[in-house]
């Protein structure tokens, strides 16, 4: 028994006759009754009673159709699913990132767009170091990630493409002297003592993050976000931070702008080179190509509306 004996079986059924449903289905009616023929052979009786002007369904061909109907109907299903998740418009895109990058607009920015145009696919956020990241993205444990080091140059399988470059702000403890002025410079942190920002895999931050020609090594250290700003509340010292993360609202921190205009951290977009997953490979699209993926969302809107 194979679906077409039951969208034969459906349509003769639904079309009261053969002829009828020949045309629906585009086959000629010798063909069709063969079909339904082999069908009742296979289940060893007759579905039909054909001694009437029209077909008439018999017991077993009414308990049939109404499971027939069910089976063609998930068989629908599946197709649509499966077109689904081949289009990338179903699965899961689990993203890695490394503390910061969460405050940023660019993270949320993309995640809202691609939801808006993929509403169906499902997005996982895992806090990741960045050399985690990279580990994790070969094994499979993550999809893509978004960190301050891009791919590693004699690694093949890892691909990665800019996202943003973000400057710097100090945050200080409520009430701190610096706090009185609008901007702050490196020379004005000389001396001060200062909470470090490492990766999360136990490294000091990528290049960039104004740290280690600031201070002297550095007493207090932490490896997230809202870590290195509890410390800061903490009055532990000050932090620099990168821009957006002023709107994680921690009491008792304020934030100023550094006035370094030369001092910018890039965030990458880490993934893998060859992505065979298609709900991934258009999150990486949508990345790589925004313009596009707003394109997507307005399609995807308009659909809706519609219906």
């Amino acid at each position: 028994m194979e679906l077409r004996h039951l969208r034969y079986f459906v349509a003769v059924a639904e079309e009261g006759g053969f002829s009828a449903a020949a045309r629906t289905l585009h086959v000629v009616q010798p063909t069709l009754s063969m079909q339904i023929r082999d069908l009742e052979r296979e289940l060893g009786g007759p579905l039909f009673d054909r001694t009437g002007r029209r077909p008439r369904l018999t017991p077993a061909g009414q308990a049939f159709l109404a499971e027939a109907r069910q089976v063609l109907a998930q068989a629908d299903r599946a197709q649509d699913a499966a077109r689904s998740a081949l289009r990338g418009e179903t699965g899961t895109v689990r993203i890695g990132v490394a503390g910061a990058a969460v405050f940023g607009g660019l993270l949320t920015r993309l995640i809202g767009d691609f939801h808006q145009a993929r509403p169906l696919v499902r997005i996982e956020l895992r806090e990741a170091g960045p050399h985690y990241q990279r580990g994790a993205v070969l094994a499979g444990e993550l999809d893509v990630g978004f960190s301050a080091l891009p791919a590693p140059p004699g690694e093949p399988r890892l691909a990665s493409v800019p996202a943003s470059s973000v400057s710097f702000l100090v945050a200080l403890p409520a009430g701190h002297r610096l706090a009185r002025r609008r901007t702050l410079t490196a020379e004005q942190l000389v001396g001060e003592e200062l909470v470090e920002y490492i990766t999360g895999d136990g490294d000091l931050a990528p290049p960039g993050f104004p740290h280690r020609d600031l201070a002297p090594p550095a007493r207090f250290r932490a490896d997230s976000t809202l870590s290195v700003l509890a410390l800061v509340a903490a009055k532990a010292g000050l932090a620099v931070v990168p821009a957006g993360v002023d709107r994680a609202a921690v009491p008792d921190v304020v934030y100023r702008p550094l006035a370094e205009p030369g001092r910018t951290t890039d965030f990458h977009l880490l993934h893998r080179s060859a992505e065979p997953v298609p709900a991934v490979a258009a999150f990486i699209r949508a990345c790589q190509e925004p313009e596009a993926l707003r394109q997507d969302t307005e399609g995807s809107e308009q659909g809706r509306a519609t219906k």
